[in-house]
């Protein structure tokens, strides 16, 4: 006798069973494929934030003119004669840093000297007072500049401010005399002034080299880059090259030798490759160059802890915002055309423009370049921390290629 079950043929439940998986097993792929894109995506939106956020942190520090503004982010106050008490945070603000340095606050200016004492948020070091005096704990700062602004007033110095033509417009600059028939360019970095170079000047006019400190375009008073940007050296050349032509006008010049820092570097590097005056320059001083403005890019965002992709989403941002050309901002790149003897001076202790780049170019032209590095100094404060030595580097060079 069969039974129902019997009657019914063979058991289909295995086969539906195995008909039904495979649709199963697709709806969970279609869903973890979902998740997986939508990850991606806020991932993606998640990099274009930061790096339209950082693109702008970029544009402010390196790219947009601006006026600074004095930070004065310590507190200055006498401590006895000869000496100051300075607070405050002594890794940030680097109190206890050694060299000759200049205090500055409303209404004076100090050169500030060897450290005395040091305790918990404070140090006190000799000081002489430049301008003004300090009565009472004030703010100030620490800075590069240890002379007044005016070059008679610091050495006692004869200059004129002169103007001459350039491609944006009528352009200035300070002219000192000199009885040689090479003249000494000195080119100021972002956000400076042709005051940055009082540093060398004693050493050019004891030498009796004529000098010519220039300002270019989107310095205060000048005329202003089109773009609304500082360009590192794309087209800020073009103005050192009117300074070049403004001084070989002159009968009595053979040629010149050109002095940068920091952004200056940049320029003159590109002058070197795009002026039909090249040929001209008898030697090159850079402190602290830009030679790469991808190397003070690439440790800004390492500084801030950014992952290498996303520093490059802030490079592809800054470039589709602000048309920076990345490439062609790499001065290295071309190094074998350079035909001019260099001396480069650059702190070990450089956080803005990595030391990395001047060894670079050391590396790639040891025929050409003197490479001098100092321990300890930052962003163009080898002569704060070693004058001397500077002063005797500077000089050796400069008595060299002007013979």
């Amino acid at each position: 006798m069969t039974t129902p079950e019997s009657q019914s043929g063979p058991d289909l439940r295995p086969a539906l069973n195995q008909t039904r998986r495979p649709r199963f097993n697709s709806v969970v792929l279609r869903r973890l494929l979902i998740a997986v894109i939508a990850v991606v995506v806020v991932l993606l939106i998640a990099d274009l934030a930061v790096a339209w956020y950082y693109s702008d942190v970029l544009a402010d520090e390196g790219l947009r003119i601006t006026d600074d503004e004095v930070d004065y982010n310590l507190t200055a106050s006498p401590a006895g004669d000869g000496l100051v008490r300075l607070e405050g945070d002594l890794v940030e603000d680097r109190l206890n840093r050694p060299g000759n340095w200049g205090l500055a606050w409303d209404g004076g200016l100090a050169n500030v000297g060897n450290v005395v004492a040091e305790g918990e948020g404070f140090v006190t070091r000799n000081m002489s007072i430049v301008e003004g005096r300090l009565r009472r704990p004030s703010a100030a700062e620490l800075s590069r500049a240890i002379y007044p602004s005016n070059p008679f007033e610091a050495f006692g110095i004869m200059y004129r401010e002169v103007e001459y033509s350039a491609p944006l417009g009528p352009t200035t600059a300070w002219q000192f005399g000199g009885r040689d028939d090479t003249w000494v360019i000195f080119v100021h970095g972002l956000g400076s002034a042709p005051e940055a170079g009082m540093s060398a000047l004693p050493v050019i006019q004891d030498l009796n080299l004529p000098a010519l400190f220039i300002n270019y375009r989107n310095d205060d008073g000048q005329p202003r880059d089109p773009s609304g940007l500082h360009q590192h050296g794309l087209t800020e050349w073009r103005d050192l090259q009117a300074a070049v032509e403004y001084v070989i006008a002159r009968q009595d010049v053979r040629d010149v030798v050109l002095i940068g820092h920091s952004m200056g570097g940049g320029i003159i590097m590109n002058f070197l490759y795009e002026s039909p005056l090249a040929n001209r320059v008898a030697g090159v001083v850079m402190d602290a160059p830009v030679l790469d403005f991808n190397f003070p890019v690439d440790k800004g965002g390492r500084d801030r802890n950014l992952p290498s992709f996303v520093i490059s989403s802030v490079k592809w941002m800054t470039t589709a915002r602000f048309g920076v050309d990345w490439e062609a901002m790499d001065y290295l790149q071309h190094a074998d055309r350079l035909n001019a003897p260099i001396m480069l001076f650059h702190g070990e202790a450089d956080h803005r423009v990595p030391i990395e780049s001047s060894a670079e170019l050391a590396r790639l032209r040891p025929d050409l370049v003197a490479f001098n590095r100092y321990p300890s100094a930052g962003h163009v404060e080898s002569w704060n921390v070693d004058s001397e030595r500077y002063e005797g580097e500077l000089r050796e060079f400069l008595l060299r290629v002007a013979k």
